[in-house]
């Protein structure tokens, strides 16, 4: 029987929607809202052709217990939104809401040893975290612990959000460009879009040295598209290891995230059928 539950990653510039191995792409942008997200995903069910019996939906934002959208700094038509009660409300049973980098978490660590201190960090549209501690998430009192992106930055004589150096979004809007274009450009060799590429992994790489400092992890892996820039990873990695302690650098890999670009659907995924099971009457 075909896998029935439906993963969702909802970015600040796309939306890619996965079922078993099937997978489908669409733009978002600053002004996507819930009825854009609705039309979406009615039509990859249709693609489908069968009601799904759960759906996990990351987002790239705050969202509390009740999986209301609380802060989403790239998609703001999103605050406030409540998928479960309105996805429900159309027909769709079991709906999961979960902050999009606490989804690669549990896809990337999913089978991480007991015990194991470890974190994610997404680079796309903007930076987020998630973070294990000897083997139990480290969630903070409102369970919204790991926003990377708001740690302050010098940059340009100035003290900046990381998020304003090191994000995709901040990145190509100093080149002058949007997303695509500046991709384009840093994949072409342009020289101004790589000047701003290795100041982004600079500055990612210092704050991931303050993550190696702080927790002593053994493992550090990353996502996004930002980290797929030309120049990016090496800048991000000389960076962290120059400003790291000598010892606990040396225990921590640093690595890619194992699924790609599909990590966040596949850990909202994930989620879904977590909760599904919890849920599921025990015989």
């Amino acid at each position: 029987m075909a896998d029935a539950t439906i993963g969702v990653d909802l970015g600040g510039t796309k939306a890619l929607f996965v079922r078993g191995d099937r997978a489908s792409r669409a733009d978002t942008g600053a002004a996507f809202a819930p009825d854009d997200f609705v039309e979406r995903l009615a039509a990859f069910v249709a693609e489908t052709r069968e009601p799904p019996s759960r759906i996990g939906i990351a987002v790239p934002g705050l969202v509390d217990g009740s999986g209301r959208v609380v802060a989403c700094d790239v998609l703001p038509a999103l605050v406030g939104w409540s998928p479960r009660t309105a996805l429900v409300d159309l027909g769709y049973a079991h709906v999961e809401v979960v902050n999009d980098v606490r989804a690669a978490l549990l896809e990337e660590m999913h089978d991480a040893p007991a015990g194991v201190t470890a974190a994610v960090v997404m680079v796309g549209t903007a930076v987020g975290a998630a973070l294990i501690a000897n083997g139990q998430p480290l969630l903070g009192t409102s369970g919204w612990a790991g926003e990377l992106g708001y740690l302050p930055c010098a940059f340009g004589g100035e003290l900046r959000r990381l998020d304003d150096v090191a994000g995709g979004a901040a990145m190509a809007a100093r080149r002058g460009v949007d997303a695509q274009q500046f991709a384009e450009l840093a994949r072409a060799g342009d020289a101004a879009a790589l000047d701003v590429v290795r100041d982004g992994g600079a500055a990612l790489g210092t704050a991931i040295a303050a993550v190696v400092n702080l927790l002593n992890p053994s493992r550090i892996a990353l996502g996004g598209g930002a980290v797929e820039l030309p120049g990016y990873w090496s800048s991000l990695e000389h960076a962290a290891e120059r400003h790291s302690i000598a010892e606990l650098w040396r225990d921590c890999q640093l690595v890619r995230v194992r699924a790609g670009e599909r990590v966040v659907a596949f850990g909202a995924r994930r989620a879904a059928q977590a909760a599904g099971d919890a849920t599921a009457p025990r015989r």
